[in-house]
């Protein structure tokens, strides 16, 4: 049996499962349901509090084979890389090893511009921006 660190596998799959974060899940539920998806979200707060998690929710949601729908299936091929962060169309950006604006904007200059491959969103998460 691999060794699975214990966050991953507790991590919350949908947006019903996100704790203490109603109020922002409802707003993307609403948002979804609506068709009303706005081009960028910025997720703040403390450490720990789901802003990654809810961002890769809501990247499931919009690249469902089923959806967008309020609840991704977590089960067709798009959700599994999403959930495995290897999906081609969500591409995660980790601030803290990019210690300058330059490198991160250079890196969605050359990007943006292609369509998604696979799923309907091509969907951008930066994470630890506060970093650069």
């Amino acid at each position: 049996m691999a060794y699975e660190v214990t966050a991953r596998r507790w991590r919350p799959q949908n947006f019903d499962s996100v704790i203490g974060q109603e109020h922002v899940t409802t707003t993307l539920k609403n948002a979804i349901q609506s068709q009303q998806i706005a081009h960028a979200y910025l997720f703040s707060g403390p450490r720990g509090v789901g802003k990654t998690t809810t961002a890769r929710i809501l990247a499931k949601a919009l690249n469902c084979v089923n959806g967008p729908t309020v609840t991704p299936c977590n089960e067709c091929s798009l959700c599994l890389e999403i959930a495995e962060a290897r999906s081609v169309d969500v591409l995660e950006i980790d601030g803290a090893s990019n210690n300058k604006v330059e490198q991160v904007r250079s890196n969605l200059v050359e990007t943006v511009n292609y369509t998604p491959s696979q799923g309907k969103h091509k969907i951008y998460i930066i994470d630890e921006v506060h970093m650069l």
